[in-house]
């Protein structure tokens, strides 16, 4: 064994270099018995060695096969920062240190120990070894994917051009991690052989005898016979999905054949064939729970996609764009539901619209309520039919013809109340409208129909409204600016069925000349007519060296009635408008203020006072006039903006100013601008109150505080202060609160006091969460009604964490005052890191 420095020449595919130049095989010259001579004579030179006769002779030793092994480059550079050691009779080389082998083929190879064996045509590395595939071209000409390789110990033959890695295996190919204690990776093909590896793909691993990549019609799909799945990444995961073939499509689906599902090394559940979609909308789902209503129930759905075309290789549906979810649904007190489900994909981005949904239940006891009121009778036969969707005519640039469908049909009033709360507490009388619309960055027009389906609510109809309206924007190339409204339409109220059956028994059971017959008659009169609206504003900004703002406003309409169905006459209203908005603001930066505890680092402070006067002069409304776009009660003050009035058939005189200043507060976060502290407050100044008959209204407050990531609070206040206001009191409040990493709190308060229209209200809402250990956690949640001392609803549930599983478990307890109790079970399980196949057992507790 000869021991030399830290550079050599190879005169093979082989070359060392780390203080000398670079030399290819051909400029050596070839090996022969005189050539021996001179070769110890130049290896006596460059290693720095007097004469020797015993000095090796690096042509005659090495010979010239490995240089010439297939499809490797002329020259392979190998280069080390240690030293070297040869054995001439063995043929091999032993490279210490930082040892990298690199070629043009785009291999490689890192290691701190390389055994070169020059006759066998190999190399045996170790000590931190790692290789690097770059990305090219398979031998068919189709892009190959680059790979990163680990493991203690590689053997690569240069004959079979192929890389065996032993020990700590991890292969990093795309998003795909393999890991194992063995692989062997074919360079020439670029072919990994996973037989016997652990593969992730994203948070699934993996496991089978063989693992390949396949190409499904333009679409990679990771293929594993005698495969199992898991996404529980411990040494002994205690789940396994195993079948004899297991079909990945990444972020697709995965497809199982002769599926078991395992519990640590028991089988307890077999399917012959499953397709499992990677989506949480597809795939079998049930929510099992109990409540007071329904008793013990079973929810179940699927979901599969339709539409699109079928794969000829996996039978699958590809580009398909309809998802089906199919419902069986199954309450112990209220009998078997079925439905279905259709939702567009093509509509997903709009959370408004694209689907179709179907229920039908035959109610076993239909007269069980959730509140006091007396239902009287209900039909047994409860169903649901709802279209919500978009249809896109004709798009061009920025403008867009759609036709929309609105429509909500139920078989009575209560339905939505029993078996959809979520939606029964949002929108408990929902509008059908159907119509043609055709929007661009100028206008909004359309025509579209308001139906009556469902005639146990009160309701309007229009049949039909044509309108048009005008987007904010410059008048020709002036710098006064137009918007505006235009509408004709159709319109008519109807009286829910039921309440106007119950006022016209109690009409007939009146004695004549009851002031009570008179009041119940004018609510029983038909309402309708026939209205055409037009209004047009014209405004003209002002900035005079951008320290004050002005834009003074004017603005006309028209509004016209006929056809009156209570034999009103027709008559017209002309409505004249002036206004004036005029803002200041004023800014100073304080960049001493610091406190990380409250999240500033420095603030900007803005102010900005403004004053905004508004006047309508209009013709007034018959008292005998019964309008359907009427004012609805609120504790909010109403738009200043004719234009932004909706209330069309209560438009009458007034005078308001509105006084008022925004505060803000802006602070440094994370290398961007962050509102630290909003505040805006202001009062009207009545000169006409066309409600009240006010001089002052409340003054307004609306603060919002974010000062850091884990705390932020949103409060609304109004109360009088001079002429007695708007006579009531608001207080609106929600605040979010971390103070540790165990523990998240939220409180909501509101009271509403001496209100003319709406009830009194002291209302509290606290929601928290409590983490006990790394697997304990509590959730509660309390809504007091303190103006009758109600406490309307309580939950409180546990939750742990099962290693590979969550599970929470709740209880739900619910006032309802003058009714019975209501109790709900709520009940939750999800594999955790594979939220796309899990089992959402959790019920809508509302």
């Amino acid at each position: 064994m000869r021991r030399f420095g830290s550079s050599i020449f190879l005169p093979l595919s082989f070359l060392c270099i780390a203080h000398t130049s670079h030399l290819s095989a051909q400029d050596l010259p070839a090996a022969s018995p005189d050539a021996d001579a001179a070769a110890g004579q130049e290896g006596e030179q460059q290693l720095g060695r007097g004469g020797d006769p015993t000095q090796p002779d690096f042509d005659a030793g090495l010979g010239g096969n490995f240089a010439g092994m297939p499809e490797m480059p002329s020259s392979i550079r190998v280069d080390n920062d240690g030293t070297l050691e040869f054995d001439l009779e063995k043929g091999t080389y032993l490279f210490l240190g930082k040892v990298i082998v690199q070629g043009d083929n785009g291999l490689v190879l890192k290691a701190g120990k390389v055994l070169v064996d020059a006759k066998a045509e190999t190399a045996i590395l170790t000590g931190n070894v790692s290789v690097l595939q770059k990305a090219g071209k398979n031998p068919d000409g189709t892009p190959a994917p680059g790979m990163h390789l680990f493991s203690d110990r590689v053997t690569l033959d240069a004959k079979k051009k192929v890389v065996t890695l032993l020990g700590n295996v991890s292969i990093y190919q795309g998003p795909t991690l393999h890991r194992g204690d063995r692989a062997v990776y074919n360079y020439g093909t670029r072919q990994l052989g996973t037989e016997g590896l652990a593969s992730r793909l994203g948070p699934i691993l993996l496991e089978s005898d063989s693992f390949k990549l396949e190409d499904h019609n333009g679409r990679k799909a990771y293929v594993g016979q005698n495969a199992g799945i898991t996404t529980h990444d411990v040494e002994n995961p205690n789940f396994w999905l195993r079948s004899d073939t297991t079909t990945i499509y990444p972020g697709n689906k995965v497809i199982f054949k002769n599926l078991r599902l395992y519990a640590g090394d028991t089988s307890i559940f077999w399917l012959p064939y499953l397709s499992q979609p990677l989506d949480a909308d597809l795939g079998y789902h049930f929510l099992p729970g109990a409540k007071t209503s329904w008793g013990l129930y079973l929810l179940n759905t699927y979901g599969i996609m339709l539409g699109g075309d079928v794969d000829e290789v996996t039978g699958e549906r590809e580009n398909a764009w309809l998802l089906s979810q199919w419902h069986f649904d199954i309450r112990t007190r209220r009998g078997i539901g079925t439905g279905l489900d259709l939702y567009d994909y093509r509509l997903k981005e709009n959370e408004n619209l694209g689907w179709l949904k179907l229920y039908y239940l035959n109610d076993w006891d239909p007269s069980l309520e959730r509140s006091s009121e007396d239902r009287g009778f209900v039909n047994e036969d409860r169903w649901k039919l709802e279209l919500k969707h978009r249809l896109t005519l004709r798009e061009q640039g920025d403008s867009r013809t759609f036709l929309d469908f609105d429509v909500t049909a139920l078989s009575d009033r209560y339905f939505l109340e029993d078996y959809e709360p979520g939606t029964y507490k949002i929108n408990p009388n929902p509008d059908n409208d159907i119509g043609i619309f055709h929007r661009n960055p100028k206008a909004l027009a359309g025509l579209y129909a308001r139906l009556r389906l469902n005639d146990f609510y009160t309701t309007d109809t229009r049949l039909p409204e044509i309108f048009l309206d005008q987007v904010k924007g410059p008048l020709w190339d002036s710098p006064v600016l137009h918007e505006g409204q235009t509408s004709f339409g159709i319109y008519r109220e109807y009286l829910a069925d039921y309440y106007e059956n119950e006022l016209q028994a109690e009409a007939d059971a009146l004695l004549p000349g009851d002031p009570r017959l008179a009041e119940i008659n004018s609510v029983l009169d038909d309402r309708g007519f026939s209205r055409f609206h037009t209004y047009h504003e014209f405004s003209l900004p002002l900035n005079h060296g951008g320290a004050v703002a002005i834009v003074p406003r004017a603005g006309f309409g028209h509004t016209r009635y006929w056809g009156l169905e209570n034999d009103t006459d027709s008559f017209s209203s002309t409505h004249f408008s002036v206004g004036l908005d005029l803002s200041m603001k004023f800014s100073k930066v304080y960049p001493d203020i610091q406190n990380a505890d409250l999240g500033i680092d420095g603030l900007l402070h803005i102010f900005q006072p403004y004053i905004n006067f508004s006047q309508l002069s209009t013709n007034g409304m018959d008292s005998s006039f019964y309008g359907i776009d009427q004012l609805t009660p609120s504790t909010r003050p109403r738009p200043l903006e004719v234009g932004r009035f909706t209330a069309i058939d209560d438009l009458s005189d007034w005078s308001i100013m509105r006084l008022g200043m925004r505060n803000r507060l802006m602070t440094k976060r994370n290398g961007d601008t962050h509102e630290w502290l909003t505040m805006n407050t202001y009062i009207d100044v009545f000169f006409n109150d066309p409600e009240l008959g006010r001089d002052f209204s409340n003054l307004y407050n609306e603060i919002t505080w974010q000062p850091l990531p884990w705390m932020s609070l949103d409060l609304e206040t109004q109360f009088p202060i001079a002429g007695g206001g708007s006579g009531f009191r608001e207080v609106s409040s929600w605040i979010n609160f971390m103070p540790n990493e165990r523990m998240e709190l939220s409180l909501g308060y509101r009271q509403l006091n001496n209100h003319p229209i709406l009830n009194d209200s002291d209302r509290v809402d606290i929601k928290g969460y409590l983490r006990l250990s790394e697997a304990w956690g509590l959730g509660f949640y309390q809504r007091w009604e303190f103006d009758d001392g109600t406490l309307e609803v309580q939950q409180i549930s546990v939750h742990h964490d099962f290693d590979s599983w969550t599970g929470s478990l709740g209880l739900l307890m619910r006032d309802n005052r003058d009714a019975s109790d209501e109790y709900g079970l709520v009940l939750n399980f999800t594999l955790k890191e594979f939220p796309r196949m899990n089992l959402p057992l959790s019920v809508d507790n509302e």
